[in-house]
C-alpha cells in the first residue's frame, strides 16, 4: 500500500524518483510523471500494477519505471507464475466490484484486506500470455479510435481561424456587431417556477440542458422531457433544428452546438441560450464555431460573473461584439462543417464498436470463454 512521503521531499525538477499520488497521475495505460520525491516511503518497480485505492476506487495503470507511490495508490507485483498484463486486464475487469466495495464507506476507499481477498483466476502462464495478447490488440484499437476522435475535435476551430482569422484581432477587418443583431431569435430558457424538476416526464417535448451542450456537439445521452400541455405554456422558448444552443455556465463558460434534425421539438432550459440565425446575415455553423473558439471566450471574459457558479447572462452575451464575415464565405465554411460532421459520425461509430469489442473480449476472457 502507498504511503505519503514528507511534503518537503516533493519537487517538479526531476530530483529523486517519479512520484505518483493517485488517479490524477494516470494515463490510458501508464502513469504520467508530474512530481518527484527524494524521500520515498513506498516504492513500486517496473511492471507493477498501480491501482487507485481512494476516490475513485479501482482504476489501474502499469508502472514503467521505479517510482514512489503515495497513499492514494497500491502497487501489485506479479509472481513468477503470473503475466503482469494478464493481471492488469483482470483488475480492469474486476474494477466495478472494487468500486462497489469503496462506495459502502463514508470516504470512498479500499484497504489491503480488500485487495488481498480478490479471487484471481490463476491459469497456465502460456494461456495468460495468449489472452493478454488478444486484449492488448483490442485495447490498442479502442485507444487509437479514441485518439483519432480527440485530434478531430480541434479541426473545425483551426479551419475557422484559417478562413476568418482570430475574432479578437479581426485581421481581415470584417464588420463588427453585437451578437443579437445577427439573430432572428435570441432567447434564454424559462426560469424559476416555469420549469422545475417535477415538470419532467418520461416522454413528450425534449428539454435541452447544459449537459446536452458540447463543443460543437449535441450530447444526446442525458434526456429529460416535459409534457405537450406544459410546453404549450412555454412556446416562446421553443427550439427547432438548426438553432444554435449556447451553454453559458460550466466548463467552458461559452460553448455551442446546433440542434440536430433528430430533435424535432424542444425547449431550452435556463442558462442555455437559443440563437436562431438571421439567414441574411449569418449561418448557424459560423455562429456555433465562432462561439466555440477559445479566442471568443477571451473576448467574453469580462462578461463572466458569479463567485460560486460563474456564468454569462443572456443580456451580456447578446451584446458581445463579434466580427461577421461575408455570407458567401460563411456558406463555404458551413459545407466544410457538414462534410466533417458526417466523417465524425463515422469516427464515433468506429470508436463505439472498438469499445464494445474490447469490453466483450474482457468479459469473455475472465469467464473462461476466450
Amino acid at each position: 500500500m502507498g504511503q505519503s512521503p514528507p511534503s518537503s521531499s516533493y519537487n517538479s525538477t526531476g530530483k529523486g524518483l517519479p512520484f505518483f499520488q493517485g488517479k490524477a497521475d494516470f494515463g490510458d495505460v501508464h502513469p504520467k510523471v508530474r512530481m518527484y520525491c527524494t524521500q520515498p516511503a513506498r516504492v513500486a518497480e517496473t511492471n507493477d500494477i498501480l491501482i487507485s485505492v481512494r476516490a475513485p476506487v479501482g482504476p489501474t495503470n502499469i508502472n514503467l519505471v521505479k517510482s514512489c507511490v503515495g497513499r492514494g495508490l497500491a502497487a501489485i507485483r506479479s509472481g513468477s507464475n503470473v503475466d503482469h498484463k494478464y493481471l492488469f486486464y483482470f483488475l480492469r475487469f474486476y474494477e466495478p466490484k472494487l468500486a462497489q466495495i469503496g462506495k459502502g464507506l463514508t470516504f470512498e476507499a479500499i484497504n489491503r484486506d480488500d485487495l488481498e481477498s480478490i479471487q484471481f483466476p490463476l491459469i497456465k502462464l502460456s494461456e495468460q500470455k495468449r489472452i493478454a495478447a488478444i486484449l492488448d490488440k483490442a485495447d490498442r484499437l479502442r485507444r487509437t479510435r479514441r485518439y483519432a476522435q480527440q485530434l478531430s475535435d480541434t479541426f473545425l476551430q483551426s479551419v475557422f481561424v484559417e478562413m476568418f482569422g482570430d475574432p479578437v484581432k479581426n485581421p481581415k477587418e470584417w464588420p463588427v456587431m453585437p451578437l443579437r443583431q445577427i439573430a432572428e431569435k435570441f432567447s434564454d430558457g424559462p426560469f424559476g417556477s416555469y420549469l422545475k424538476t417535477e415538470h419532467y416526464t418520461h416522454s413528450g417535448v425534449r428539454v435541452i440542458r447544459l449537459q446536452n451542450i458540447g463543443i460543437g456537439e449535441f450530447l444526446d445521452d442525458d434526456k429529460e422531457y416535459i409534457s405537450e400541455s406544459h410546453f404549450e405554456t412555454l412556446l416562446k422558448h421553443g427550439c427547432v433544428p438548426g438553432d444554435v444552443i449556447v451553454g453559458t455556465m460550466g466548463d467552458p463558460n461559452l460553448r455551442a452546438c446546433i440542434l440536430p434534425n433528430t430533435i424535432h421539438e424542444a425547449l431550452n432550459k435556463a442558462d442555455c441560450v437559443q440563437i436562431r440565425p438571421d439567414s441574411t446575415k449569418a449561418k448557424a455553423e459560423y455562429i456555433c464555431w465562432l462561439l466555440n473558439l477559445p479566442h471568443t471566450l477571451f473576448l467574453a471574459t469580462g462578461m463572466i460573473l458569479g463567485q460560486t457558479r460563474s456564468r454569462i447572462s443572456m443580456g451580456r452575451l447578446a451584446e458581445l461584439q463579434v466580427p461577421i464575415a461575408p455570407l458567401a464565405l460563411q456558406e463555404k465554411f458551413a459545407l466544410i462543417v457538414q462534410r466533417f460532421e458526417r466523417l465524425r459520425a463515422q469516427q464515433r461509430e468506429a470508436a463505439r464498436q472498438a469499445e464494445h469489442l474490447f469490453q466483450t473480449l474482457l468479459h469473455r476472457a475472465f469467464r473462461g470463454e476466450l
